[in-house]
């Protein structure tokens, strides 16, 4: 959880911060939003940035948070995905974006 932004690496340790996680948790019963496993991580669906890092409907409202398993938190930062290799129409590889 290593960020670059001081003001985000604050958040994160905030009573707020931790506070709204653990109602998300308990509101979900601990269970993956997406897939019903148990889950292991509070989610912003808009990702947070030094623009709206004091923008508390971002940072913790319950609208922009999803309870998510290791597994579905992966895929929603597109980890580990297997891409297939693009050609132009010469035949030559792509660079991926």
């Amino acid at each position: 959880m290593l960020n670059k932004c001081k003001a985000i690496n604050r958040f994160y340790r905030s009573k707020e911060w931790l506070l709204a996680r653990q109602q998300k948790i308990a509101s979900c019963n601990g269970r993956c939003e997406k897939c019903g496993a148990i889950g292991e991580e509070v989610h912003h669906k808009i990702p947070l940035t030094p623009k709206n890092i004091t923008d508390p409907r971002i940072t913790l409202g319950e609208d922009n948070l999803i309870y998510l398993c290791k597994d579905c938190h992966n895929k929603e930062h597109h980890r580990f995905e297997k891409k297939e290799p693009i050609f132009d129409e010469e035949g030559n590889l792509k660079p991926y974006k």
